[in-house]
């Protein structure tokens, strides 16, 4: 696969990454809720709501830093659930 794929390929998974924190933060809690996550994870490391939400990585650093072990249990887990499907459908789809 050429560089360009490999980047269209990425950028998709990103945005996937980042509907799916948006959805299910907003499932759980709200879209005050939603907007007062994000805004509490934005404060704290200086990006935007778009570079927090497309890496999951630093997503879920933050949420662990801001909100500790609650954080990973209720914000988390069910993101992480949804993410995993996302990465099964990619595999599958690719092989």
């Amino acid at each position: 696969m050429s560089n360009l794929g490999l980047g269209q390929s990425q950028k998709k998974y990103q945005d996937m990454v980042s509907q799916t924190i948006e959805v299910s933060l907003i499932d759980l809690y709200g879209i005050n809720g939603y907007k007062s996550i994000i805004q509490t994870m934005m404060k704290e490391c200086d990006k935007s709501e778009k570079e927090v939400t497309e890496n999951y990585e630093l997503f879920s650093n933050l949420i662990q830093k801001i909100f500790g072990k609650i954080g990973d249990s209720k914000i988390l887990e069910p993101i992480k659930m949804e993410i995993n499907k996302i990465q099964n459908i990619d595999i599958i789809s690719h092989t």
